[in-house]
């Protein structure tokens, strides 16, 4: 383990100003959308209360994924029209979209491409959830899936630099890419995310959705569900060459994600087979 490196990283993120940062009107959303007695005019009070994020909102309610036929032009009408979770959704895609949208290149993704990523598997996430039966949290799996890999914008340089010593001890120790990246700095990208989504103020659902999306089977109980609908798209993604970067090789199904979702070999397929579909709804977005 490179201790310098470890050291390094430790300062990053007890230093909260040092971590990316998003409008807080996401992590206000995104808790607001769990009070039942939640009113429409108290969230669009709550976003209209920023103007840049405000007018992203828009422009993606009209987009091609999002809109429903109807010109949008205010956010009352956005989510009177959308419903209050698609407008949660869209408020997580406009706040997320400046950290998530840069190259990240120690993982060898370009820019776009995990932002390209992040979006597919929240679509594909989402499809996961209503196939199993559970709309009640779709909206939960879209957001944990744009955000499942924050922790990579933090780590890049560290990876960058370290990569082939990583990239050794996944194939001498047979072990996962982020399981090695553990072993060689201490740290892997799903521990940063997690730190990042706390500075966001983020709910415990989705904290527990990046921390665990490669090992469901350290997940706690009550969130493994989620957990498996994101690790399973994620996979499912990068086996279709959707933002695989330089690690995407180097993660596998896990059989307790499978297990705890109850998805058949019928339907990984159907919904691979969805994979070009994803990709196009992505492009819808970007």
């Amino acid at each position: 383990m490179h201790e310098q490196i470890q050291k390094r990283i430790e300062s990053i993120i007890t230093n909260l100003d040092q971590l990316p940062s998003i409008p807080d009107v996401a992590g206000r959303v995104i808790n607001m959308v769990n009070d039942p007695e939640l009113s429409f005019k108290s969230m669009a009070d709550e976003i209209s209360k920023d103007q840049a994020i405000t007018t992203n909102i828009l422009k993606l309610c009209n987009s091609a994924f999002f809109s429903k036929g109807k010109e949008i032009t205010s956010v009352d009408r956005a989510i009177v029209t959308l419903g209050i979770k698609e407008v949660k959704d869209i408020v997580v895609i406009a706040a997320t979209r400046e950290v998530l949208n840069k190259a990240i290149l120690g993982y060898d993704l370009q820019r776009g491409e995990l932002w390209t990523h992040g979006l597919a598997v929240a679509i594909l996430a989402k499809k996961i959830a209503l196939a199993k039966n559970k709309k009640a949290v779709a909206d939960v799996a879209f957001t944990g899936g744009i955000i499942h890999d924050v922790g990579k914008t933090v780590l890049a340089l560290f990876v960058s630099n370290t990569f082939k010593e990583i990239l050794s001890t996944v194939e001498s120790k047979k072990i996962t890419f982020n399981a090695a990246e553990r072993e060689v700095m201490g740290y892997d990208h799903q521990e940063i995310g997690e730190k990042v989504l706390a500075k966001w103020k983020f709910p415990e659902v989705l904290k527990a959705m990046v921390r665990f999306h490669h090992d469901p089977a350290l997940a706690p109980k009550e969130f493994l569900e989620m957990v498996s609908i994101v690790h399973i798209a994620n996979v499912l993604c990068l086996m279709g060459g959707i933002g695989i970067g330089a690690d995407g090789l180097y993660h596998e199904l896990s059989d307790v994600a499978i297990k705890a979702l109850g998805v058949t070999n019928k339907e990984l397929e159907q919904f691979y087979s969805d994979l070009p579909v994803v990709l196009k709804q992505t492009k819808d977005m970007l």
